[in-house]
């Protein structure tokens, strides 16, 4: 695929998730994150706001965040369950767009079988702008998708997530670049994402990388990911490996230019 990535789809989340959620918390903490106060997610329901046994708190960006999701429930019919049943870590991958239906469309275009739109809500206690931040979003079929949670995300209140008073971290991280995917048949998934994100691919079978509108996806088998990361990580393929975080900090180079901070991330 050549030419610029399509605007429409872009990086918006990801989401750390776990049984309890003091572990994600402090763990951000100790990398240099400024986490926001854990607040219950929420499912709209015909009579109201139903909860879903589920807390999160964030490390909000310029245009990202990171979601750190303890989920309470052992219901096999929560959103999450396929994914806890393997395992705790970064398994939640959210693309952003305005057009929901668009991003439908591409989804089954791509081989993917989108679920039923629906909408969440969380309580915002941060900020000049407290109350509630709202969402509508879909996920693909999780058989269809064992590496994470995929799923599309159109912000209905976007002024109240992105808030400059949430936005500074003590380690001068300011969005999410990339995000690494471990997987048997790195160029063949990388495809997928391609179609189903409009991204720019380029790369080979053992790498393969996603260009996105300020983002990327990159794609590697486990040796690959097990050379990158200079040791043999007890990882199983396929998830979502780590992520990368641009950060502003003084000091880190002569020419200025923000550093990275790569997070890698997965329990058993």
């Amino acid at each position: 695929m050549t030419g610029r990535p399509d605007p429409q789809i872009r990086l918006d989340h990801l989401g750390l998730v776990s049984r309890q959620l003091e572990s994600l918390l402090s763990g951000a903490v100790g990398l240099g994150f400024e986490p926001t106060r854990p607040e219950e997610l929420m499912a709209a329901g015909p009579a109201g706001p139903v909860p879903l046994e589920q807390s999160s708190a964030h490390l909000v960006f310029g245009n990202t965040y990171v979601e750190l999701t303890a989920v309470r429930s052992r219901s096999p019919a929560h959103h999450l369950a396929p994914w806890l049943a393997r395992r705790e870590g970064l398994l939640i991958l959210a693309f952003g767009t305005e057009d929901l239906a668009d991003a439908r469309r591409r989804s089954l275009e791509a081989g993917y079988s989108p679920g039923q739109l629906a909408r969440a809500s969380r309580r915002v206690t941060y900020g000049a702008r407290t109350g509630e931040a709202r969402f509508e979003w879909f996920m693909l079929d999780p058989e269809s998708t064992p590496e994470a949670l995929v799923c599309f995300v159109r912000h209905l209140t976007p002024e109240v997530v992105f808030q400059p008073e949430v936005q500074q971290h003590p380690n001068g991280a300011r969005d999410i670049e990339g995000v690494m995917l471990v997987t048997d048949r790195p160029l063949v998934m990388a495809e997928r994402y391609a179609a189903l994100t409009g991204g720019r691919l380029t790369g080979g079978e053992a790498e393969a990388r996603v260009e996105l509108e300020g983002g990327w996806l990159e794609f590697r088998s486990p040796d690959s990911w097990a050379a990158l990361a200079g040791r043999v990580p007890a990882f199983e393929a396929p998830g979502l490996a780590g992520f990368s975080v641009l950060a502003d900090r003084e000091g880190v180079d002569q020419a200025g230019l923000p550093c990275r901070i790569e997070f890698a991330a997965q329990r058993r």
